[in-house]
């Protein structure tokens, strides 16, 4: 479908909020995805995939450059039309008798935004959110508790840094961002007995499970498509050493 651009600004170093026109015609749980076909043109040749952090009168996607699809896309103006397939994924299961805790580092912050407000609007839970990002310079949120590598905002370490302490068996964690990060978070998880949800980051061909370029092991030496089965997985499925 084509959707409207409202808005396409900078918000942060190489980061960007795109907020298309809302047609109504879905609904999207957190943690789902679009994949957005950048140009008119077949150049690039590929869709990119990109979670939702808003969803109200217009759907927001928070990106980052990284490469020439997302310098294309930061290009793009008010008033122009991107092709947009989705939603698409499963999204993050929401248990109200679990403390409920976000952490998310760099642009994997983005779905957790949107997560985070239904939570709270929606759902009527409180909820902790722990964000982590290399320096000031690359913070597009003052929502929550905030670190920097560097000190330069906030706590000084990553986000998984922040939040060891809190955690506890009554903790259900919604993680998003890079795999080291998630890494630690899974061991953290297993040793206090914590739940976790996490949206895997992948590079995706054609995001309906067709390509399988994005498969991930699980522990049962299977494997799962990342655009299909996830991106959200209950961090027990997934088999951290490959990853």
């Amino acid at each position: 479908m084509r959707l409207k651009i409202v808005e396409n600004k900078k918000i942060a170093k190489d980061t960007f909020i795109l907020k298309v026109e809302n047609p109504a015609l879905f609904e999207i749980l957190p943690g789902q995805f679009f994949m957005i076909k950048i140009n008119e043109f077949n150049y690039p040749l590929l869709r990119r995939p990109f979670s939702v952090a808003g969803f109200s009168n217009t759907i927001d996607i928070i990106y980052r450059i990284v490469g020439e699809g997302t310098a294309i896309l930061s290009k793009k103006r008010e008033g122009e039309f991107l092709d947009f397939l989705g939603p698409l994924g499963t999204g993050f299961k929401i248990n109200s008798a679990k403390r409920l805790i976000l952490v998310g580092g760099g642009v994997g912050v983005a779905p957790l935004l949107y997560l985070k407000d239904v939570i709270e609007n929606i759902y009527k839970i409180v909820c902790e959110a722990y964000f982590g990002f290399n320096s000031r310079d690359e913070v597009f949120t003052d929502d929550g508790f905030i670190s920097t590598m560097d000190g330069s905002l906030g706590f000084k370490g990553t986000a998984v840094d922040m939040v060891q302490d809190k955690l506890d068996e009554d903790s259900l964690i919604f993680a998003c961002g890079p795999v080291p990060m998630m890494k630690k978070l899974a061991l953290l998880s297993f040793e206090y007995g914590c739940s976790m949800q996490v949206s895997l980051e992948s590079r995706m061909a054609c995001g309906i499970g067709v390509c399988l370029g994005c498969v991930v092991e699980t522990v049962d030496g299977d494997f799962k498509r990342v655009c299909v089965e996830g991106p959200v997985f209950d961090f027990e499925e997934i088999q951290w050493q490959e990853m």
